[in-house]
C-alpha cells in the first residue's frame, strides 16, 4: 500500500468536517423537535385554559376582576406562544442551514474521494507498467541466456 499523500490528508479533513457537520445537524434537528414539542404543549395548555374559562363562564358567575385577570393571563400566554413560534422558526432555519452545509461538505468529500481514486488508479497503472517492463526485461534476459 502506498504511503498516504496530500490527497489522502485532504480527504480525511473533508471527512472529519462532514462528520462534524452531521453532529451539528443532529443537534439542530433535536433542538427543532424540542422546540416544536414545547409549542404543541403551549397550544394544548392555551386551548385547555380557554375551554375551562368558557366552561366556568357558562356554569357560574365570574367576577369582572377574575375575568380580567384570566384575560390578561391569556394575553400573556398568547405572547409566549408567539415567542415560541419564532423559536421554532429559528430552529427550523438552523436545521435547513446545517442540512445545506452537510450537503456541501458531502459534495466536497465526494470530490476529494474521486480525485484520490483517480490518483490511486494512475499510481496503480504506473506500477503495473513498471512491473510489466521488469517482467519483459527478465524474460528477455532469460531468453538470451538460453540461447547461449
Amino acid at each position: 500500500m502506498a504511503k498516504p499523500g496530500p490527497m489522502d490528508h485532504l480527504r480525511e479533513l473533508a471527512e472529519k468536517k462532514l462528520n462534524d457537520t452531521a453532529i451539528r445537524l443532529g443537534c439542530a434537528q433535536q433542538s427543532y423537535v424540542q422546540e416544536t414539542s414545547r409549542l404543541e404543549q403551549l397550544h394544548t395548555y392555551a386551548h385547555e385554559y380557554r375551554q375551562q374559562l368558557q366552561d366556568s363562564i357558562r356554569t357560574s358567575s365570574v367576577s369582572i376582576l377574575s375575568l380580567q385577570t384570566q384575560q390578561n393571563f391569556l394575553a400573556s400566554l398568547d405572547g409566549v406562544v408567539a415567542q415560541q413560534v419564532r423559536r421554532v422558526s429559528v430552529s427550523q432555519h438552523k436545521v435547513d442551514s446545517e442540512k445545506d452545509a452537510w450537503k456541501q461538505d458531502k459534495r466536497c468529500l465526494n470530490a476529494f474521494q474521486t480525485l484520490k481514486d483517480r490518483a490511486d488508479e494512475q499510481q496503480l497503472l504506473k506500477e503495473n507498467r513498471l512491473e510489466q517492463k521488469m517482467m519483459d526485461e527478465f524474460a528477455r534476459r532469460a531468453a538470451s541466456q538460453r540461447q547461449l
